[in-house]
């Protein structure tokens, strides 16, 4: 049975704090995978199952989070950077994590400020006619860094398919790294990509069958929005378990 957000977050609470709990945590719900390592972007991944944003918006339960065996957090979409930095810095565990930044925020101050304590960054920006300019001045920010991080285009379901063509050639030309995607979309974009950028696919999994799914009809990666353990604490290693048997 499902659990709801409001049920999670105290749990997720009570492990932010309670970090002598972490060990028990990962010894029933922590899984080393074998065979299912990926680098993709510049990063290894643990394997290809991650958790979505939403389910940490602020980047304070990162920790608590990867007890339960993601190989990647994206966390957001981040209203209060300074705040999240804050969590990010003192975390000690090694899980990839994937910022979120929406246009509801002074993306350029946001991404400045994120980038030395994330992995990677995902734009989840409104698709207008202004967005290559604003993605463009973000991928000529990122080369006065010292450290690569890749940059991530999430797109909004509602795409044309006029709309759709425009994002690709767009992704295919600019330097994006990747692209996240519903999981209904995945296999139009492989097919426009030609392959040549990662996918990360979204969706709700109740099991690990579906996921194995949707990473078969192209998709690299796969964030799963609910939290690890909406549908049981052992969603994810379920997934990574079934995947490592087929």
């Amino acid at each position: 049975m499902a659990i709801t957000l409001t049920k999670q977050i105290p749990f997720l609470r009570l492990l932010k704090y309670a970090r002598f709990l972490h060990p028990l945590v990962r010894f029933f719900y922590h899984r080393k995978t074998t065979g299912q390592q990926k680098l993709l972007m510049g990063i290894q991944f643990a394997h290809p199952v991650g958790v979505s944003a939403g389910v940490d918006k602020r980047g304070e339960f990162t920790d608590a989070i990867s007890c339960f065996s993601p190989a990647f957090i994206e966390i957001g979409p981040l209203r209060d950077v300074r705040y999240s930095i804050h969590h990010l810095q003192n975390r000690t565990a090694n899980t990839v994590i994937l910022g979120n930044l929406s246009n509801s925020t002074d993306l350029v101050e946001s991404f400045t400020l994120i980038y030395d304590f994330v992995d990677g960054i995902i734009l989840n920006v409104s698709q207008g006619s202004s967005v290559a300019k604003v993605i463009d001045h973000l991928l000529e920010l990122r080369r006065y860094n010292d450290t690569y991080k890749p940059i991530i285009f999430k797109l909004f379901p509602d795409l044309t398919s006029e709309d759709l063509d425009k994002v690709v050639s767009y992704a295919l030309g600019s330097g994006i790294d990747g692209m996240m995607v519903g999981a209904e979309f995945v296999d139009k974009i492989r097919e426009k990509t030609l392959g040549l950028i990662p996918v990360i696919a979204t969706a709700e999994i109740a099991a690990p069958e579906r996921a194995a799914q949707i990473l078969d009809t192209g998709a690299d990666l796969l964030a799963v929005t609910n939290s690890p353990f909406h549908y049981g604490p052992r969603l994810v290693y379920r997934i990574v378990k079934y995947l490592e048997k087929r």
